[in-house]
């Protein structure tokens, strides 16, 4: 609440009001405050007060002392660490004149965020804190852009004021998303981190590489399928599947797990995950543990057998042999794919078992239907078992190639999910710039800490702080952009089948999704670019703001081009008697979609630029330069 105060406040231009006996940390130039921390104190603690002086300074011009015990003759900020708190949260009091922030920190130089060995960072949140609620400082991008530091003469702490907050999930990661929103400077101050050690990822295949156990004599350790053991090895994460009924296979994999655990006495977690795609095992040691006749009800794996129970099985069998040499760590487990959906005959999981919940469907979490079946997923997941942490997609480049598709409410609803069904963590794929999602980036980092959130009142905070008058357009904008995403992907699907039919070059799981985004988008460009337009001109004369909108421009250039050159490809296909001279617009488009690639990837977007480019190769997009209709509109 003391935030959105604050926000309001600096837009109307003023200034909170002191009381009495409030304390005046700044004003007009001078501060009576010192900050204290003692040596003795972790890095993290020092980055504290060392983010706490930068941000004082940028804010007033003034830069309070950083010492090591108090002086005489001032009053004090003191910063320090406490195992009171839970790892990473923190307290703020008032005791006198003074101001004590205090936070649960740990060992580590690093001022990343990192998952694989993390540092508890208590006191940094206590700064960031005191920063947004009594200075007004935000960091909505991570960039130097898409900060908030108010120029501002005063800073006041109401007198007698206490607060203490506790992150509610103890992971909280966002990936693939812009520079620093994993682990930088951003992810640090919008407090994502983890409590302990996180490894979940595919692993099996690097486990247990069947195609050098078959050289040795044990091709039974492969996956086996339609009566073949499959022994061609992994491509990155997907394939390489093993055997896991072979007991043989489960102490390698236990061994592997113990060996590690032994020679890294500071890491808590191992993965056991399956590697990617399809190809588990149908031997009779696998199948023994499947549920006749339950198969995958919907999605593009309909019909499949549903293996949820010999996959926890496995789970079990691994972790039983582990937890007997390392019974206080922990084994990352992924629900996925056909084994998504909770099991039938398995009556517990093993307490050491750390299951990620994998469904990929947030980006569809819109969909009545599909929120409803989330719904009852992750609260069965949740009954089910005491360790679930959440991994799913909110943005994915290759469905949605950098245009903009907020998630809107659904993001909230998503988050406040997790925390009912009584999660530990949640691991989230995002969009690779800050125009990707529209204010979710910011949104969803601070739900991951406080659920509780009023999002209404951060959303309002996100728009009037960062694009200030402009501000209206652009949240018409996004909140347009959100509904072309939603418009696309529910278009009559015999149209977008023969719209995505064309694309013969394209991978084929790859043609539907163009072809939803330009019929989503395609009778939606003139609102957006009448938004872009409306932003443009309440941002003339403000270089901050203009600099600002002029991404939100990029973001069009690149939608529009996008559409543009899609609808260009799909009349050419369409055409009864094709003429290459259809396509010659394809290649001014192709041509503008590649410099602002090109540009932004050099400047503030490097992220999209690499994901773009992957994505028109890997699928084979119509769009890609140099490609198969590139060259034919060329000739």
């Amino acid at each position: 609440m003391g935030a959105v105060v604050v926000a309001a406040s600096l837009l109307a231009g003023g200034f909170l009001t002191a009381g009495v006996d409030d304390l005046v940390i700044v004003d007009s130039g001078r501060t009576d405050y010192e900050i204290v921390v003692t040596p003795k104190e972790f890095p993290t603690t020092h980055l504290a007060a060392e983010e706490l002086r930068r941000y004082i300074g940028r804010a007033t011009g003034v830069k309070l002392p950083i010492v090591g015990a108090a002086s005489a003759g001032r009053y004090q900020i003191h910063i320090a660490s406490t195992n009171r708190l839970k790892p990473n949260g923190f307290a703020i009091q008032t005791h006198g004149r003074d101001v004590y922030l205090r936070g649960h920190d740990s060992a580590g130089r690093a001022r990343s965020v990192d998952y694989i060995e993390p540092t508890h960072r208590g006191t940094c949140n206590a700064v960031y804190e005191f920063l947004e609620r009594f200075v007004g400082v935000r960091w909505f991008w991570s960039d130097p852009l898409g900060e908030v530091v108010p120029n501002t003469g005063r800073i006041v702490v109401p007198a007698s004021f206490v607060l203490k907050q506790e992150p509610r999930f103890e992971y909280r990661a966002l990936i693939h998303g812009p520079t620093g929103s994993r682990g930088g400077d951003w992810a640090r101050r919008n407090r994502l981190g983890s409590e302990h050690q996180m490894r979940h990822g595919h692993a099996l295949h690097r486990l247990v590489p069947i195609d050098e156990w078959a050289r040795r004599g044990h091709p039974e350790f492969a996956a086996m399928r339609a009566g073949t053991r499959r022994l061609k090895p992994a491509r990155g994460n997907t394939g390489g599947h093993v055997c896991t009924g072979n007991p043989d296979v489960v102490r390698m994999i236990a061994k592997a797990a113990t060996t590690y655990f032994a020679s890294n006495p500071e890491r808590r977690s191992f993965s056991i995950s399956l590697p990617d795609g399809s190809g588990v095992c149908t031997c009779d040691l696998c199948t023994r543990y499947d549920v006749p006749g339950l198969k995958v009800p919907d999605g593009v794996h309909k019909g499949w057998p549903v293996i949820t129970d010999r996959i926890l099985q496995f789970y079990n069998s691994v972790a039983a042999l582990v937890s007997a040499e390392y019974p206080d760590r922990l084994l990352g487990a992924y629900i996925y794919m056909d084994y998504l959906y909770p099991p039938i005959q398995t009556p517990a999981l093993h307490p050491m078992v750390m299951l990620l919940v994998a469904p990929n469907k947030a980006m569809d979490i819109w969909n009545d239907e599909v929120w409803a079946f989330y719904q009852d997923l992750f609260r069965s997941w949740g009954a089910f078992h005491e360790r679930v942490y959440s991994y799913d997609t909110c943005y994915l480049s290759r469905r949605m190639y950098g245009l903009p598709a907020p998630m809107g409410d659904r993001a909230a609803d998503m988050i406040r999910l997790f925390d009912e069904a009584g999660l530990r963590g949640v691991y989230l794929y995002i969009g690779p710039t800050w125009e990707s999602m529209g204010p979710d980036l910011y949104l969803l980092s601070r739900l991951l800490w406080d659920p509780k959130m009023d999002v209404e009142r951060a959303r309002r905070e996100y728009y009037g702080l960062l694009y200030q008058r402009a501000a209206r357009p652009v949240r018409a904008y996004f909140e347009t952009a959100a509904r072309c995403w939603r418009e696309g992907r529910s278009f009559d699907r015999d149209a977008v089948a023969r719209l995505a039919n064309t694309l013969t070059q394209t991978k084929e799981w790859a043609r539907t999704p163009l072809a939803e985004l330009a019929v989503g988008y395609g009778p939606n460009l003139a609102t957006l670019e009448r938004y872009v337009i409306e932003a443009e001109r309440l941002a003339a004369g403000d270089e901050l703001l203009r600099r600002r909108v002029a991404r939100l421009r990029d973001n069009y250039t690149l939608t529009a081009a996008t559409v543009a050159g899609l609808r260009t490809v799909f009349d050419y296909e369409l055409a009864p008697r094709k003429d290459r001279r259809m396509l010659r617009p394809l290649i001014d488009v192709i041509e503008t979609r590649e410099t602002l690639i090109d540009r932004v990837g050099r400047s503030y977007a490097p992220v999209l630029r690499d994901t773009l480019r992957f994505a028109d190769d890997y699928v084979g997009s119509p769009l890609l330069f140099g490609g198969h209709h590139h060259k034919l509109a060329r000739r």
